[in-house]
């Protein structure tokens, strides 16, 4: 996924990105302070925590990343659902796998899932 830092972020510190999708709150994770203003290539991975996960058939609101109503939001299209639980997301671009500690609801490719969460890391992946 695509991101630009809008504040400069050493490693382990959380700053302002921008996406697509929106402007989010994340956790620094490259080897090297990011740099506000500069571009990069990352991965995602999102805190242990989701305090809500909503399913979608229709009426799914947008996918990606970003902060609705100063909650952290992430929704993406069911791609894959894997026998272990975890589960693909396009979000449109990039792709994330969720993974919940409690069980997840019953999942179908193609379906909207959104989740609220308390914290997103970002790994720089120097491409």
């Amino acid at each position: 996924m695509l991101i630009t830092l809008l504040t400069d972020m050493p490693t382990g510190t959380s700053g302002m990105v921008r996406s697509r999708s929106g402007e989010w709150p994340a956790v620094w994770a490259g080897r090297n302070p990011g740099v506000a203003g500069v571009q990069y290539d990352v991965e995602i991975e999102l805190g242990d925590e989701f305090s809500e996960i909503h399913v979608y058939d229709s009426n799914a609101p947008k996918e990606g990343i970003y902060l609705k109503n100063g909650q952290l939001i992430v929704c993406g299209t069911v791609t894959t659902v894997f026998d272990d639980g975890i589960v693909a997301l396009d979000l449109k671009p990039g792709n994330l796998l969720l993974e919940a500690s409690n069980p997840l609801p019953t999942l179908s490719v193609g379906q909207v899932v959104c989740a609220s969460l308390s914290e997103i890391s970002v790994f720089p992946t120097d491409i």
